[in-house]
């Protein structure tokens, strides 16, 4: 299996109406609204259109149980709003006071100290409409949001993890706590997939995983089978964005191979066909400075990927800056190069 160079980078193609292919990304954290955002530049190059939104639906993990999100999951039963409303966010129109309003973040010591504004808009939008995903329909309209923001599941899941030493730690947010290493992490309970979400799934020209936090943004959306299942059966190319650096507590010394079998020792019936890999060079000073918060490259075998059955989509992926980021358009590129490649056959 050949190796697909993408050192050579494009700009990505421009949004078309009926021929846009229909890309899904799943995830959550940092790492999704990356993706999302440039997705959304590619697809929605002249803002939202109407009847084109599942040309683009993200699917994200609502495990989280830390900070706002975690306060407001006690004190309403209600899905984690953190990560949906990055999502939302990533995929807004250009509505500048609308999006800081919803970023906002409250400081002080009051009963609102710590939370998100949009987090609380969220809130309130799902009490308003008796339900989370009319509330997430609801803030999307008032973002001219470009695509759909699902989550993976209506279910109230709690992410556990037992680590590498025995213990079994409940929380996302705690499971990372430690450098112990973790061994699986499982839902509880077992997760119904939303149904939207599932079909999104099944009628995608390319599903797109990652990049993220291995055991508390990506695995959670898996560990809801009926979208591994979907993942197995689709027509639709299924791609990994692989991440360029490990992770203190969760991936510590993984390289992509290992990351690779977490994801199918957790849903083997889930499906990858394509790796976008980091071919570039990381700046020393900026690998010193994550060195030293016990963060490093995750390294890659390009042809232990081939011969496991996956085909590198290789280049230069890196964002300028300090931090080791993806460019969102040069994934969009590469992920929309997988949908031509796809329609061509």
């Amino acid at each position: 299996m050949k190796t697909a160079r993408l050192d050579v980078l494009m700009p990505a193609p421009a949004g078309r109406s009926a021929g846009s292919p229909r890309v899904v990304a799943l995830g959550g954290g940092t790492g999704l609204p990356i993706v999302l955002r440039g997705l959304k530049a590619a697809l929605f190059p002249a803002g939202p259109t109407a009847g084109q939104r599942d040309r683009l639906t993200a699917i994200v993990t609502v495990a989280d149980d830390g900070g706002s999100s975690g306060r407001l999951r006690q004190a309403y039963r209600m899905l984690a709003p953190g990560d949906i409303r990055n999502c939302l966010l990533a995929l807004a129109d250009d509505h500048p006071t609308l999006a800081a309003l919803f970023a906002f973040r409250f400081n002080g010591h009051g009963d609102v100290s710590g939370h998100s504004l949009g987090n609380l808009i969220l809130t309130a939008l799902a009490q308003m409409e008796a339900d989370f995903t009319g509330g997430v329909a609801r803030a999307a309209d008032l973002l001219g949001v470009n695509g759909r923001v699902l989550p993976a599941t209506l279910d109230d899941v709690t992410l556990v993890a037992e680590l590498a030493d025995g213990r079994v730690v409940r929380g996302e947010s705690q499971i990372a706590v430690g450098r112990e290493g973790i061994r699986r992490v499982w839902l509880q309970p077992a997760a119904r997939a939303l149904p939207a979400a599932r079909e999104a799934i099944e009628t995608a020209d390319v599903v797109v995983l990652g990049p993220g936090s291995l055991y508390t943004s990506l695995i959670p959306v898996l560990l809801v089978e009926e979208l591994a299942a979907a993942l197995g059966r689709t027509s639709a190319r299924v791609v990994l964005v692989a991440n360029v650096m490990t992770e203190p507590g969760e991936t510590d010394g993984y390289a992509l191979a290992d990351l690779l079998v977490a994801i199918q020792r957790h849903a083997p019936a889930a499906r990858i066909d394509d790796v976008v890999v980091n071919t570039a060079a990381i700046r020393p000073a900026v690998r010193e400075r994550y060195a030293a918060h016990g963060a490093m490259p995750v390294a890659v075998d390009q042809p232990a990927l081939r011969r496991l059955g996956y085909r590198p989509l290789a280049g230069d992926f890196l964002a300028a800056g300090a931090k080791v980021r993806h460019d969102p358009d040069r994934l969009a590129w590469a992920i929309l190069h997988v949908a031509a490649e796809r329609a061509a056959r």
